[in-house]
């Protein structure tokens, strides 16, 4: 048992394990314009990712909702269950479900974006309906009553899940494609309005090749 409640052992498998198969379903059956392949080519692990690629497409077409959706799932998944098992020895739950309502809001909220053209990229149901079964496995495996004493100060428990959330967020990132950042540009700022954010906007892009 550690500082901020249960062992580093079950922190691990119901965090970065989610996360980690989140990961390799997008390098095993996505398009390989997304920038997780760039982040892959940076780092020197082109040939090892290739394998992975193979191997998968070895297998046979595993189906729409694991090549599209189940990494979606896995993704909340693991970040809900780090922010229960981390909240486990606070005392009072409405820092705990402020964070899950953020995030899980965060997550429907982007796929009604998509379907309304606010931003780029395809609304999936199967997406949402992964976010919501990947909230709901977590809850109903970790949550557990308040408890009465506090043994962890919540401030602990903020910095901890706001680390977690970051490092995740950043991840999630892997799963944009190339020229969406222009899309967005000409979707907000047209050419006839031009403007700080319009160029941020390119650099953003630029950077992550």
């Amino acid at each position: 048992m550690t500082a901020l409640g249960p062992s580093p052992r079950k922190l691990a498998a119901w965090t970065a394990l989610p996360l980690a198969g989140n990961a390799l379903l997008y390098l095993a059956y996505r398009d390989s314009s997304l920038w997780c392949f760039r982040w892959v080519e940076a780092g020197g692990m082109s040939a090892p990712v290739a394998g992975l690629r193979r191997v998968a497409t070895g297998l046979g077409d595993p189906g729409e909702f694991v090549r599209f959706s189940l990494a979606s799932g896995l993704w909340i998944l693991g970040v809900m269950s780090f922010l229960l098992l981390t909240w486990q020895r606070v005392g009072a739950g409405r820092g705990l479900f402020a964070w899950a309502a953020g995030i899980l809001g965060l997550c429907l909220g982007s796929e009604v974006a998509q379907a309304a053209g606010w931003i780029p990229g395809t609304a999936d149901l199967g997406d949402a309906l992964a976010y919501l079964a990947g909230t709901a496995v977590a809850f109903l495996t970790h949550h557990r009553p308040a408890r009465s004493e506090r043994s962890v100060p919540a401030g602990m428990a903020h910095v901890a899940s706001l680390a977690l959330v970051t490092g995740a967020m950043l991840l999630a990132t892997g799963a944009i494609y190339a020229g969406a950042m222009g899309e967005l540009r000409e979707r907000w700022l047209p050419d006839d309005r031009p403007g700080e954010l319009a160029a941020l906007s390119v650099e953003v892009e630029r950077l992550s090749r």
